[in-house]
């Protein structure tokens, strides 16, 4: 979750995704209000940051770190078919696999079936010229994307490998990066087609 200066942003999006979570994992387990175990928290005051909840049926632990943007502005397209990411998982060696498979790229570009999904730490957006698009399958439902998408500022599409063609640029959209801050890799940024 980003946290700047004390304040957790999307907090309604990330209860959504916690209430999710915790019904498919634990059923009627008790409640498990956000709001309430943030109070609890000792957490800073001023500055941006990166928190991270790990919980079960309540919170196990918790880490700040200090956050800042990194920069991407190329993309190497891996094959993810193996991959199952649709909870926000502690785990991450699947990605992280497939992130080793970038070479001299920023960032990877994963594909499943053919279709395009996610970066390795973030939705994505595609803009055609005159709107952003984000892939209709994407590995994990972010918040930031939740909310871009009820406000219509992106449209869900399918979108495979071959339609690549058809857009300019490839916006970077998480949690942790306002809309206005995401990186934008030029579609010529994009390796392994």
């Amino acid at each position: 979750m980003r946290l700047v200066d004390g304040q957790v942003s999307l907090l309604a999006y990330h209860q959504q995704r916690v209430d999710r979570s915790r019904r498919a994992y634990f059923g009627k387990s008790p409640v498990f209000r956000l709001q309430d175990v943030l109070s609890g928290l000792d957490l800073p005051a001023q500055g941006t940051y990166k928190l991270r909840l790990t919980y079960a049926t309540d919170l196990v632990d918790y880490e700040v770190q200090p956050y800042t943007i990194r920069p991407v502005r190329s993309l190497k397209v891996v094959q993810g078919d193996h991959l199952r990411y649709g909870r926000k998982y502690a785990d991450r060696s699947g990605i992280e696999a497939l992130f080793a498979q970038r070479g001299a790229c920023d960032d990877i570009l994963i594909v499943q079936r053919n279709h395009i999904t996610d970066a390795s730490y973030a939705n994505l957006a595609l803009y055609d010229g005159s709107r952003w698009y984000t892939p209709a399958w994407p590995l994990l439902r972010g918040t930031r994307r939740e909310y871009l998408l009820q406000r219509g500022m992106i449209h869900s599409s399918v979108i495979r490998l071959r339609d690549l063609v058809h857009f300019e640029s490839i916006r970077l959209i998480n949690a942790m990066i306002p809309w206005e801050q995401g990186p934008i890799v030029r579609v010529t940024g994009v390796t392994g087609l």
